[in-house]
């Protein structure tokens, strides 16, 4: 009989052999802190003999009640249909808010009153408060289990409950835990998680609006649930895909996962634990899927998830000697054999001199080297992963469209760098001053990120620099706007770029009318007003260093030689650049919530707009591509006419004895024109010999493979130049 040793001996070999584990949990994990669908419809009769004293209404769910006695999942969806029908869907969050509720201790105090509605604001503070909630023991073993090891559990969980006890265990934890909620037009960003933290998709609904501009119901209809959802059900499907599923206290509705379970589990020997609390004879039980038949699946009987989960804990938490799991904790032979490196095609190379296999880290595919004389494997320095985006799955989890997630996804993962502002604020305009030049990889990276933010919302304003433009500058106009909209086609879902010019915007005409204009004088939206106001605050001095006339320091640290040699070699008509960078984005902020304005430009420009805060008051921020500390932006290796060119850019740069050190010219291609790019299209990791190169250390690992390096710069040059070029190397 499959029992709860056995599960717990199964999840641990899982997780030893690097292959993910998918939970998928239902209310019985939390049973003991926030009532379940019984004790959920109790409080639904109080509310209504309390608050609403419709004796209507009381008759008709106590007939609901009698209807489906036997059966609390019907009950719960027949007793909800009943109350909305007769009340409002709002009106059933509430009772779900006070279920939620019983887990938190401060009920007195400064606690929310009996049936008082929970906001978005409040309920982010009582989840605040840590220490407050009740947590089984289960889910707080658990919240140590994923903040320890996100990436064992695919940096997520999927749970049908609304309550926040895992999130609020993975914090307690020291962990990192972002709640996500099935919905059909929500503004999260994607399922791709930020290194170490933990996703915990709510399958069902949230307890709370999960944003301040959400004041609809926050909880799904459950019969929306039992809808024919394929896309959805394949999508799930395939996030589960060459993962080991492990279900826990959840008892099968007919809804998308159950779907999606029997896709996974049809015409294929899949991976997925059903974990039981009854006791039952051994074998296979029929389980709901929304078809007609059954889904059969192994079941493990008599799991209480407070064992469960703190046993995985203790035997995760043991050291492993070499050879296999600790001798406190047997692992038994496993009712199903599981693959080492599921999905991914890449061998598994052994340990030399022992046969042993290095197991993968967990998460990526990427083969782990054993420290010498042990076998034992060690997870290399976090990079940035990738796994591919189910798209419809994150429209419908809301999980799609927030440029805010995504700006700090770029702070986060890709070492850009966002400042400024007020982060609470949701982004809606992105502000993209550019020079007027040769078009360069920094060009086609910025314009990915711009176009992402599109997609995710932002209206994007493209403003060529153009008052200082070398010969030939509606040729440069041309070229460089059919670049950018080039690259913005390469992003789903991305939106057409608005396209300004200063020099237009600056026109003695413009000027005129915007003078002329009673409302436009708010601001100062030409030149010569921001001059005024920039003279009474700043120098002639600083204005040089924010057109890089002259080295970046102050006045009194300066080299005196290189200052000299700036300003006698300078073009003056640079300096009109940063006021009328600033008079065009006056002219925005006449229709645009300073708020919600982010600038987009190189590192390098952060002097400009550290200047433009001491002079303007607007709390706009400032989205910085991170610098090439040994280029400058104009070198020519950033201007590569081919596939060839860019191959022996990356091949020059590899001999250099700094080639591995962050910043640089091989480091900025591999984290921006790669893994960034590849991130932002939704593209699969780039892979050679069967070696996934999915982030920083996994490049670095096989350009150090004497015999891989000519395949790996030549496979990076080929995806970079296909980006920047348009057309395959």
């Amino acid at each position: 009989m499959a029992s709860e040793a056995g599960l717990v001996n199964r999840l641990a070999t899982a997780v030893r052999r690097g292959r993910r584990v998918a939970l998928v949990l239902g209310s019985g994990v939390t049973a003991q802190a926030v009532p379940g669908v019984a004790g959920m419809v109790d409080l639904a009769d109080q509310f209504v003999s309390e608050g609403i004293q419709n004796p209507d209404l009381a008759a008709a769910l106590a007939r609901v009640r009698a209807d489906h006695a036997d059966a609390p999942v019907e009950l719960y969806v027949a007793y909800r249909r009943t109350f909305t029908e007769w009340v409002s869907p709002v009106e059933f969050d509430i009772v779900v808010q006070q279920a939620v509720l019983r887990a938190h201790r401060s009920r007195d105090g400064g606690a929310p009153g009996r049936w008082e509605r929970i906001g978005f604001q409040r309920g982010a503070q009582l989840e605040a408060e840590l220490g407050s909630w009740q947590l089984p023991a289960g889910v707080r073993a658990l919240g140590a289990l994923l903040a320890s090891r996100p990436a064992s559990f695919g940096h997520r969980v999927l749970t049908t409950n609304f309550d926040p006890l895992i999130e609020i265990a993975v914090r307690l934890a020291g962990g990192q835990a972002r709640s996500l909620s099935l919905k059909r037009d929500g503004s999260f960003d994607s399922l791709v998680a930020d290194q170490g933290t933990v996703n915990v998709v709510h399958l069902h609904g949230y307890w709370r609006p999960t944003n301040e501009a959400d004041d609809r119901a926050m909880l799904h209809d459950p019969e929306q649930l039992r809808a024919d959802r394929p896309t959805l059900a394949r999508e799930l499907a395939d996030l589960l895909r060459d993962e080991t599923v492990c279900v826990v206290g959840y008892n099968g509705w007919d809804d998308a996962f159950t779907a999606a379970l029997h896709r996974l589990t049809t015409g294929r020997d899949a991976d997925v634990l059903w974990a039981l609390h009854g006791e039952s004879p051994d074998g296979p039980v029929p389980l709901p899927r929304p078809a007609d038949g059954s889904l059969a699946v192994p079941v493990y009987h008599g799991v209480d998830s407070n064992r469960l989960f703190p046993a995985l804990e203790r035997v995760l938490r043991a050291p492993v000697p070499v050879g296999g799991m600790p001798a406190s904790a047997p692992v038994t032979a496993p009712p199903r054999p599981v693959a080492p490196t599921p999905g991914t095609g890449v061998p598994v190379a052994p340990t030399p001199g022992t046969g042993v296999p290095v197991a993968p880290t967990p998460g990526t595919g990427v083969p782990v080297a054993p420290t010498p004389g042990t076998g034992v494997p060690v997870a290399p320095t976090p990079g940035t992963g990738h796994r591919v985006r189910h798209t419809e799955l994150e429209r419908l989890l809301g999980a799609r469209a927030s440029a805010d997630e995504l700006l700090r996804q770029l702070d986060r993962e890709f070492g850009w760098r966002l400042e400024g502002g007020l982060a609470e604020a949701p982004p809606s305009v992105l502000y993209w001053p550019v020079q007027l030049r040769q078009p360069t990889l920094i060009h086609a990276v910025q314009a990915l990120v711009a176009a992402a933010l599109s997609a995710r919302g932002m209206t994007v304003v493209l403003c060529f620099d153009d008052l200082a433009a070398d010969t030939h500058p509606d040729e440069l106009r041309r070229v460089l706007r059919a670049d950018v909209q080039r690259w913005f086609r390469l992003v789903d879902g991305a939106r057409p770029v608005t396209v300004e010019s200063l020099e237009s915007f600056c026109e003695p005409g413009r000027v005129a009318e915007r003078l002329l204009d009673p409302a436009l004088l708010e601001r100062p939206t030409h030149p010569w007003a921001v001059e005024r106001d920039y003279y009474r605050h700043c120098t002639v001095y600083d204005l040089a260093r924010t057109v890089k006339a002259i080295p970046d320091a102050d006045a009194d640290d300066a080299d005196a030689v290189a200052v000299t040699m700036g300003l006698t070699t300078t073009r003056a008509e640079r300096l009109w650049s940063p006021l009328a960078v600033w008079a065009y984005l006056h002219h925005l902020l006449l229709g645009s919530r300073a708020e919600g304005v982010v600038t987009l430009g190189g590192d390098d420009e952060a002097t400009m707009w550290r200047l433009w805060h001491e002079i303007f008051a607007d709390p706009v921020r400032h989205l910085y591509n991170p610098r090439i500390v040994n280029l400058r932006q104009d070198a020519g290796m950033l201007r590569c006419t081919s596939f060839q060119e860019l191959k022996t850019h990356l091949e020059r740069s590899c001999e250099l004895p700094t080639w591995r050190t962050e910043g640089h010219y091989l480091h900025w291609i591999v984290r921006n024109g790669l893994l960034l790019s590849q991130y932002l299209r939704n593209r699969p990791a780039l892979s050679v010999g069967g070696r996934p190169l999915d982030s920083w250390p996994a490049v670095v690992a096989a350009l150090e493979v004497p015999a891989e390096r000519p395949r790996v710069l030549q496979a990076i040059a080929r995806e970079v130049s296909a980006l920047f070029l348009g057309e395959p190397g």
